[in-house]
């Protein structure tokens, strides 16, 4: 399931998905934790937050689902996971895009539910 929302404080449609989703799934400032980010991409040696290695480094207190490829079958896609998941708080790596899950609703500024899902890290408050 999709539900439109924006966390940007303009209501901006940029290239912001990492920290929308990130502000989104653990209720911070939208710009607190855009600096946040940015503090600590720098502090870890990295270009860009949007890097999934600095993801993976900068989620890594968190639970972590793994969705591995599996020959001769369709990755799980959003909605699939929307469905598996249907309480809690997710941040979803996807193909090309990064997302936050609630509840068993993606939250973000367009439909990106037919993605596919590589990781998910719950965020437990």
């Amino acid at each position: 399931m999709y539900k439109e929302y924006n966390a940007h404080p303009k209501g901006l449609k940029t290239g912001d998905c990492v920290v929308r989703a990130i502000s989104t799934a653990t209720n911070t400032d939208y710009l607190e934790c855009r600096r946040e980010l940015n503090r600590k991409k720098r502090e870890l040696g990295y270009t860009s937050y949007k890097d999934t290695k600095f993801l993976y480094e900068y989620l890594k207190e968190y639970p972590r689902l793994i969705f591995k490829a599996v020959k001769g079958e369709p990755r799980i896609k959003g909605r699939d996971f929307t469905r598996l998941h249907p309480k809690g708080t997710y941040i979803l790596k996807m193909a090309g895009h990064v997302t936050v899950c609630v509840d068993g609703v993606i939250l973000d500024t367009w439909d990106s539910t037919y993605r596919s899902v590589y990781t998910a890290w719950e965020i437990t408050k």
